[in-house]
């Protein structure tokens, strides 16, 4: 009872971390997005965009870092607490969170075409963001389900991972526009759908952090129940 005590100590902690560290994501993003409106369209202009406005560089690098930081606590956390996650979805988890990094270390190119090496960095670095999480979570949802205690997020994690791959695949034919102008009409709505797949993606680490609370929370309760409070009398065994 005492070592389950300690190891649910050490998942709840990097469960707080992840909660933590998504919501400094999210909050600096909506910030982003309400402070540099004028300069960025959410609607039609993507996320990297606000590496190119007065102040918005080390915002947006804070909040894909933090992201990254959140996704890797979960991992983290899930292996602690004796989850199998081990193969494609650790793979998968860590090299997405290595490619949120990429992509803010490495801006896009200011330009309609990719002109330099940081800029083809970026565009690699952003598929994988679009595309890897997705596959993760769906390979994760059927290790969960091996885990009673992790059956109530198996669906959810599942729902929200193909539900990024949709809005993925509508953000990648909704870049045909760049081949043919105006093909989708008159508005470009690649901004507000590669938002919506990120937005997602936080939402499934998120689901993840959340259940690691929860199963990490009893083994931390029962070690302080077991353990006797300082001070308490201790009874002596009979000669």
């Amino acid at each position: 009872m005492k070592r389950s005590g300690r190891l649910g100590v050490a998942p709840l902690l990097l469960a707080t971390l992840a909660l933590l560290a998504l919501a400094r994501s999210t909050v600096i993003m909506v910030y982003l997005g309400v402070t540099y409106f004028r300069e960025v369209n959410p609607v039609s202009v993507p996320l990297s965009y606000y590496a190119f406005v007065e102040g918005g560089e080390q915002l947006f690098f804070s909040a894909a870092v933090a992201l990254a930081v959140g996704t890797l606590a979960v991992l983290a956390g899930m292996a602690r607490s004796g989850v199998r996650m081990a193969g494609r979805p650790t793979v998968l988890l860590a090299v997405w969170a290595l490619c949120l990094v990429l992509a803010a270390v490495f801006p896009a190119d200011d330009s309609p075409r990719i002109m330099t090496f940081g800029g083809w960095v970026h565009q690699f670095a952003g598929a994988g963001i679009l595309a890897l999480l997705s596959f993760a979570g769906i390979a994760a949802a059927v290790r969960l389900a091996e885990k009673p205690e992790w059956a109530p997020v198996v669906s959810t994690v599942r729902t929200l991972s193909i539900a990024a791959a949709v809005l993925a695949g509508a953000y990648l034919a909704s870049r045909l526009d760049d081949v043919v102008p105006g093909i989708f009409g008159p508005v470009d709505v690649g901004g507000i759908l590669q938002r919506m797949v990120l937005a997602f993606h936080v939402a499934v680490v998120a689901a993840l952090a959340v259940q690691l609370v929860r199963v990490s929370w009893p083994a931390v309760w029962r070690r302080a129940a077991a353990t006797p409070p300082p001070g308490a009398p201790t009874i002596a065994p009979r000669p």
